[in-house]
């Protein structure tokens, strides 16, 4: 209890200033860094994916709050107070229930979230960054899509233009669909007039990106699912595009949409049963700005392991990168489950040429160097799970703390928040597949941390 004390005297002296009444002029110095800031008491009953989004100075929270209700708070860096609103939706036991938060071109604010096959549930600002003008919207741009849906994302384009793309259906039977908003007219519209990715009621994808790439193009990995069942994932497949609606395979062929499993691109062709996790398949770069996929599968002893994937000259390469003995995974499981191997961190391009790519293994993550031409490994270690100036608020008991680094969307040296790194942090216990557990831990606090 020792580390949290500075914070709890900061709070009680900035509540007796508020009682007092006075007012005091503050100036930051822009190299000043806070050390840690406490925003609210949160749900902690299972984890759930919390949002933390910045646009030059300005900062928006989305989270759920001790009640398990939705909530959003607002900030601008460094000089003001935290902004609330809550809003009416209230979270179960569902991991996939996430909230997100999108910023569109005029910096109105969109949040949507709690969502697991269920119509969406989607809150706008009447004002540019002003929380407190939140108000409930029936639907963006066809009530009858967006009645089953799950996985959505916001997501900006190089011009800063606003995007939200969402499954409609469930795990085995779903589409991918992307909405556009014309931020003249505030209004939103399907991006493609069929789904970006069509199931045909077989099968469902699930995606990492798009990423906009080092080459302008927008870049998607995804894998198949036959089945709720995470085992009948299969075949990683690869599509990119200039303008996010005309997409192409890797040879710039293009491909008509929807695009289906027959007429998609496999990068790791691998059947069922393969070890495949989705939504670990993250998109990284090379040198010569190249797609680099990192994955998980089964090494020929049935051991899980991380691969990564890059086409050259027109064909795709595998590469096994980690040698590790008894790390299987079993995915023979429906639900969020319980993972002792993820892949989600994208490959990185080290100054002096190298490609760096990681996977996390039992709570240990591992970051393996790699030569740039033939992605044969160069060396090995092992990194921090979260940064080192966050270990102090990872206690020891059973609720792991989850981080999330700001997504900057706009940056600037003239901006305060130039040359810092912002995080969210909170504790919550881990997943419990989507159900209920026999008691409800006590709340714990959502802060917010500056790194230099």
């Amino acid at each position: 209890m020792k580390r949290f004390r500075p914070l709890v005297c900061y709070t009680l002296l900035s509540s007796a200033l508020l009682v007092s009444g006075f007012a005091f002029a503050q100036t930051f110095d822009k190299s000043s860094c806070f050390e840690v800031e406490a925003i609210d008491r949160v749900w902690a009953g299972h984890r759930v994916a919390f949002d933390y989004v910045g646009k030059g100075d300005k900062q928006i929270v989305a989270y759920y709050d001790a009640s398990r209700q939705m909530s959003v708070a607002y900030k601008p860096y460094p000089t003001g107070n935290w902004i609330y609103q809550k809003l009416d939706s209230y979270l179960g036991w569902d991991s996939h229930n996430s909230v997100v938060v999108g910023l569109d071109e005029r910096g109105y604010i969109h949040i949507v979230g709690n969502l697991h096959v269920n119509p969406i549930v989607y809150f706008k600002s009447e004002h540019p960054y002003d929380v407190r003008s939140l108000k409930r919207v029936d639907f963006m741009a066809d009530k009858e899509t967006e009645s089953r849906m799950t996985y959505p994302e916001f997501f900006n384009g190089a011009d800063g233009e606003l995007y939200f793309k969402y499954r409609n259906g469930r795990s085995g039977s779903g589409n991918e669909i992307y909405n556009a908003f014309n931020a003249q007219t505030g209004k939103w519209h399907r991006l493609h007039d069929t789904p970006l990715v069509d199931g045909e009621g077989e099968r469902n994808g699930y995606f990492w990106g798009p990423v906009l790439g080092p080459d302008g193009l927008f870049h998607l990995s995804w894998v198949w699912r036959e089945t709720p069942v995470a085992a009948s994932n299969h075949d990683i497949s690869y599509a990119k595009s200039k303008n996010l609606v005309d997409w192409q395979k890797s040879d710039g062929t293009p491909i008509r949409l929807p695009m289906k499993l027959d007429n998609a691109e496999f990068a790791v062709p691998l059947p069922q049963h393969s070890g495949i996790l989705n939504g670990h398949t993250p998109i990284g770069f090379d040198h010569k700005d190249r797609p680099i996929i990192s994955y998980q599968a089964y090494d020929t002893k049935g051991d899980s392991q991380l691969f990564v994937a890059r086409n050259i000259a027109g064909e795709w390469h595998s590469h096994q990168i980690s040698n590790w003995t008894d790390s299987r995974q079993e995915l023979n499981l429906t639900g969020a489950l319980p993972t002792t191997l993820t892949v989600k961190k994208p490959a990185q391009l080290l100054e002096n040429g190298d490609v760096q790519v990681f996977a996390e293994l039992n709570g240990i993550v591992y970051a393996y160097n790699l030569d740039a031409e033939t992605l044969r490994v160069k060396s090995s270690s092992t990194i921090p799970k979260i940064p080192e100036a966050l270990q102090p608020f990872d206690k020891d008991n059973d609720m792991p703390l989850y981080t999330k680094p700001l997504h900057q969307l706009v940056q600037g040296e003239n901006f305060p928040t130039a040359d810092k790194k912002f995080y969210l942090a909170w504790e919550a216990l881990p997943p419990n597949r989507d159900k209920g557990r026999a008691s409800i831990p006590e709340p714990t606090t959502l802060t917010v941390h500056c790194l230099k």
